[in-house]
């Protein structure tokens, strides 16, 4: 966020500046190598994976080991490219996601769990290098489902959307139809709905609430559309998987 850090790993130097990210190796020797000169500040995250990497000169490509449904997915790529370090120019988006993802993890439910994994992953995304061989279409479509996923409760419209974007509200809707096979209200209504399922499974939240929580703001319209999904109300849905009287 503001200063310098100095920090080596296996005995090489790096300056790490503001507006600047750097990936430590797990399981390797880190120190610093020079005090910090200046009042620094940044954002540490640990995190753990279970996938492969590989860290290289020149970006490598990770296949799955099985095949990957897209459509349910939605990922038509499966391999990240990240510097080891890199600058940025988005920090207000940066350091807003990155501030989402504490606010979640401190949740001690299964909702703000999964939505902090769900954030990182995006954020990994939004500094990624991208994908070798990906059109320009397949970028935009990303770019768009990321930001579906993390502003879903909030308005959206594929105007509002083009503005974000710098581009013609025809171009949001045929990226995300040629790379998803979905339009941008369709991915924005399953994933709603998708979040009003885990509230209504993991609290105890009085379905009104979890209807703005996910982007309602009419509750009848919320009942109508998850009865059209799951062919039950919100108030049957919860009582016949949690036995919530």
């Amino acid at each position: 966020m503001k200063g310098q850090l100095f920090i080596s790993e296996d005995g090489e130097n790096y300056t790490i500046n503001a507006n600047e990210m750097f990936i430590l190796l797990p399981r390797h020797h880190h120190y610093s190598w020079k005090p910090t000169e200046t009042q620094t500040e940044y954002y540490w995250v640990h995190f753990s994976i279970t996938g492969k990497w590989v860290q290289a000169k020149e970006p490598v490509k990770v296949g799955s080991e099985i095949d990957i449904p897209t459509l349910h997915y939605f990922t038509p790529t499966v391999t990240m490219y990240l510097k080891k370090k890199r600058s940025f120019t988005n920090k207000e988006n940066l350091f807003s996601l990155i501030n989402r993802i504490f606010k979640n993890s401190a949740y001690q439910n299964n909702v703000g769990f999964w939505q902090a994994q769900q954030l990182f992953i995006d954020l990994l995304q939004m500094i990624q290098l991208p994908n070798l061989g990906e059109s320009p279409a397949t970028v935009l479509a990303e770019q768009i489902q990321r930001y579906l996923r993390d502003h879903f409760d909030e308005k959206i419209t594929n105007e509002s959307l083009g503005q974000v974007f710098h581009v013609h509200p025809n171009s949001i809707a045929s990226s995300m139809k040629k790379t998803f096979g979905i339009t941008p209200n369709n991915f924005l209504q399953r994933y709603r709905l998708e979040e009003a399922v885990k509230r209504l499974l993991t609290t105890r939240k009085p379905i009104s609430t979890i209807a703005l929580e996910v982007g309602y703001s009419n509750i009848y319209y919320f009942s109508n559309a998850f009865k059209r999904t799951y062919n039950l109300s919100p108030a049957e849905y919860r009582k016949k998987y949690t036995n919530d009287d």
